[in-house]
């Protein structure tokens, strides 16, 4: 138990089709990182068509869509890497907030911003079945490899039918500054409901500078590098790099919109 209590709910075990996972759901030790990547407009808004959901963040005029590279060693659902295409987003008609950015650092139970999940591979059969049955997201499992080294990083994807390389991303950064974490909010859908889960977080981020990270997209013909050329990304450089080493997180249950 953390001595500020984070970790400090009870825990109710929910039975999966296969074994069973604690809610909420404690994730102890986590390498995270966040890079905010400018999308092409018109396939951003295609991919939430009938969700009820509309693009969130803007930077420079473009909106933005999030990539987590995620390597967990500690956590109810075990250790295993993970790989997050996500977009910002909020539901429409809903009061937006004054600043969309500033949203993020709010209150958990106020925030409106959230990440609607494209895309999440990981390397554990246990955690995409937990993910989809305790939260409706679209996991599946495929080859990631995490490779983070002074001030590098090196994530690569492959096709867990062919093989091939669904995406890329490294290089290095010159400095980095420290950042608040940021709370988050997933919206997914599950049963055809669309569901808001609150993740309550700890651990002071790095906001990397002068940064030379790529994405390259694979020749993979899988859906996940298929929406990364959709949207543009091949060969970008993300705009904004969140990192640290040091991220815990609390994965509360999913509750309903409007509940």
């Amino acid at each position: 138990m953390q001595p500020n209590g984070f970790f400090d709910h009870p825990q109710q075990q929910v039975p999966l089709s296969e074994g069973s996972a604690p809610l909420p759901c404690f994730f102890r030790h986590v390498h995270y990182t966040v890079c905010m990547f400018p999308a092409d407009r018109e396939p951003l808004f295609r991919k939430l068509e009938g969700t009820g959901l509309v693009p969130a963040l803007q930077l420079g005029g473009r909106f933005m869509v999030a990539l987590g590279l995620v390597k967990y060693t500690d956590s109810n659902l075990g250790a295993y890497n993970e790989v997050i295409l996500a977009i910002p987003s909020l539901p429409a008609g809903t009061k937006a907030p004054w600043s969309n950015w500033a949203d993020l650092v709010g209150p958990l139970h106020r925030r409106r911003v959230g990440q609607y999940i494209l895309h999440i591979p990981v390397t554990s059969r246990f955690s995409m079945l937990a993910g989809r049955e305790l939260w409706g997201y679209p996991k599946i499992v495929a080859p990631i490899t995490h490779q983070h080294k002074g001030h590098s990083l090196q994530v690569a994807v492959e096709d867990p039918v062919t093989g091939e390389q669904i995406l890329s991303l490294g290089g290095n950064w010159r400095m980095s500054i420290p950042f608040i974490p940021l709370p988050l909010i997933t919206y997914s859908f599950q049963n055809n409901m669309l569901l808001r889960t609150e993740v309550a977080v700890r651990g002071t981020m790095q906001l990397r500078l002068w940064h030379n990270l790529r994405l390259q997209v694979g020749p993979s013909q899988h859906p996940f590098a298929a929406d990364l050329r959709d949207l543009g990304l091949h060969n970008r450089q993300p705009w904004v790099v969140l990192d640290t080493p040091h991220f815990q997180s609390v994965f509360y249950p999913g509750k309903p919109m409007g509940q």
